[in-house]
């Protein structure tokens, strides 16, 4: 631990706050539990492969069978992308429960550690008209919800939900999907469910509710298109894609200009999302006004940098006082995501710009660096044993 009290050294903790931050930076948080692995991924993989060989490549994924919303959504352009991403491809479909001729079809489901990306179509009654829709401020063109806007959603183990399992915070969006024939009666909508914490290990199903309103902009004001309708959903959301929890933390110089410790680091295919522990919250927000967003990318076995963009999570997860109740430091979680899906076995080292980013070329060789993707700071002995092709190796 003498890098972490070198570091408290530089950022001028009283004794008494650097003996908690010690601790925190030492010890796990009660509430984390692991990602529950059910085959190391190395072990999938054969799997797959053996089953190929009998079955003729069955089970294998192609360009061709991910949606077009998916592949520009999470930058998929090739056959391996499309694997990686763990797509469960669904033919579920939900009829108005008042009996209006409307239905909702789920097509395909996408879930990471703190995502969930539902592609679903809402056909509405033959005989109603739809508008040309006016774009919302995100780009959305029409959306579900109740008579305000909306709607309900909830995480459950079993498929007769009857056993909640929530994250302690969480929100939903309908994200803007290109409508391939507008003169229809479908229109394709992405249900987007965003967790500012790991998801529950348990969540194998999600469900949700008051979906009575289709909704769309008219003068820049929102109005009902329709109305009166009862949908309830009940969507699996288990996907192929494989994560990977890690215990332990490191220190972290985001964009070279403010330290921070990372830690409750996950890994998937399409994200890489942490818990910033934070010394100093206004110096951090100050910086990161002055010089945010903070940049990092994923460094591939074969050279490949494959870039992320930065999200702040839904609010600060914890803050911490000193005997007098003032706060010395907090916990933020972050998240990244790749603009292309990754084989997380074949990753050499996640790379923050200012930081590690020294040792792969840039300028100052010779200054100091504090982020290190290793098994020394960040502890998962299925990921670094059996899935990391570099750390089996050595």
């Amino acid at each position: 631990m003498a890098n972490y009290r070198d570091e408290l050294e530089q950022m001028r903790f009283t004794p008494g706050e650097k003996a908690e931050l010690t601790r925190r930076l030492t010890t796990g948080r009660a509430e984390t539990r692991p990602w529950r692995m059910r085959m190391p991924y190395r072990g999938l993989v054969a799997a797959v492969a053996a089953v190929s060989l009998l079955l003729g490549a069955a089970g294998a994924v192609s360009l061709a069978e991910i949606s077009p919303a998916f592949r520009e959504l999470f930058g998929i352009t090739d056959d391996t992308q499309a694997q990686q991403l763990g797509a469960e491809r669904l033919d579920l479909t939900f009829k108005d429960q008042n009996g209006s001729g409307a239905s909702i079809a789920i097509r395909e489901v996408v879930k990471d550690q703190e995502k969930v990306y539902v592609l679903m179509d809402f056909t509405a009654p033959a005989g109603v008209g739809l508008p040309t829709p006016e774009k919302t401020a995100d780009g959305r063109s029409f959306w579900l919800g109740e008579e305000y806007g909306e709607c309900s959603a909830t995480f459950y183990e079993d498929e007769a939900c009857a056993q909640q399992v929530n994250p302690r915070s969480w929100g939903w969006a309908f994200q803007v999907v290109d409508d391939p024939d507008p003169a229809d009666q479908v229109i394709p909508l992405m249900f987007q469910i965003i967790s500012d914490e790991t998801l529950p290990e348990e969540a194998a199903w999600l469900r949700v509710t008051h979906l009575s309103n289709l909704w769309a902009l008219k003068d820049g004001k929102e109005y009902s298109v329709l109305s009166g309708m009862d949908f309830t959903l009940t969507v699996p959301i288990e996907t192929t894609a494989e994560i990977y929890s890690f215990e332990g933390r490191c220190g972290v110089n985001l964009n070279g200009v403010t330290l921070a410790a990372a830690e409750n680091l996950t890994i998937s295919p399409i994200s890489v999302a942490m818990d910033l522990v934070i010394p100093d919250g206004d110096a951090y927000d100050a910086a990161f006004a002055q010089n945010g967003p903070w940049q990092m990318y994923v460094l591939l076995e074969d050279g490949t940098m494959v870039q992320t963009r930065f999200e702040k999570g839904g609010g600060v997860q914890d803050v911490f006082h000193d005997e007098a109740g003032q706060t010395f430091f907090r916990a933020d979680h972050v998240r990244f995501e790749l603009e292309s899906p990754i084989d997380v076995g074949q990753i050499k080292d996640l790379v923050f710009v200012g930081d590690n980013s020294l040792l792969y070329g840039e300028e100052e060789p010779d200054g100091m660096t504090h982020f290190r993707f290793s098994p020394h700071y960040f502890r998962n002995e299925t990921y670094w044993n059996e899935v990391s092709d570099l750390w089996r190796q050595d």
